[in-house]
């Protein structure tokens, strides 16, 4: 027996992740601090609505859509796709652990599972892509992950606690 549509949530839903995919780009565009090693941004914020609104497929939607759509806008360097994979995997974390309940346990690990992801396994493609040192980069991403981690875990419950507040009871179960 099949699933019955609903084609009014189906296009809420849809409109959803690509607004908030669009406030991906923006945010990466306008309101991230770039040096040489590091990378300050609130990027994160948009997977994580998608996450609590959607789950897996709705923050790795926005992670993989903003990764890509921001590079086809303003291309900085090649277009890798391990990175583009390395962000799907960061939403797929916090879909899986930001969706509906959300205790502040649930958000550590999410968050810390997220910047193990980009402390060890974005070096591997940086070093891939331009042959820089491994260990340089593991080293040089320490303050951006310890700076990333402070603010995704200040930001992260405030934003479900106003999340939780806004949403129809039906979606908070």
């Amino acid at each position: 027996m099949q699933k019955k549509v609903n084609v009014r949530q189906t296009t809420i839903a849809l409109s959803t992740i690509a607004i908030l995919t669009a406030a991906l780009i923006v945010i990466s565009m306008f309101c991230t601090i770039k040096t040489e090693t590091m990378k300050i941004s609130l990027t994160f914020i948009p997977v994580t609505i998608a996450a609590r609104l959607y789950g897996v497929k709705g923050s790795a939607a926005v992670a993989g859509l903003g990764d890509i759509i921001g590079w086809i806008i303003r291309p900085l360097g090649p277009l890798f796709l391990p990175i583009t994979f390395t962000e799907i995997a960061i939403g797929v974390v916090f879909g899986l652990f930001l969706y509906k309940n959300v205790k502040f346990s649930k958000i550590a690990i999410a968050v810390s599972i997220a910047m193990l992801l980009s402390a060890f396994i974005t070096p591997v493609w940086l070093h891939m892509l331009y042959g820089t040192d491994y260990i340089a980069l593991l080293i040089g991403r320490i303050p951006q992950i310890l700076i990333m981690t402070a603010i995704e875990m200040t930001v992260i419950p405030l934003m479900m606690k106003a999340l939780d507040k806004t949403l129809p009871a039906k979606a908070n179960t």
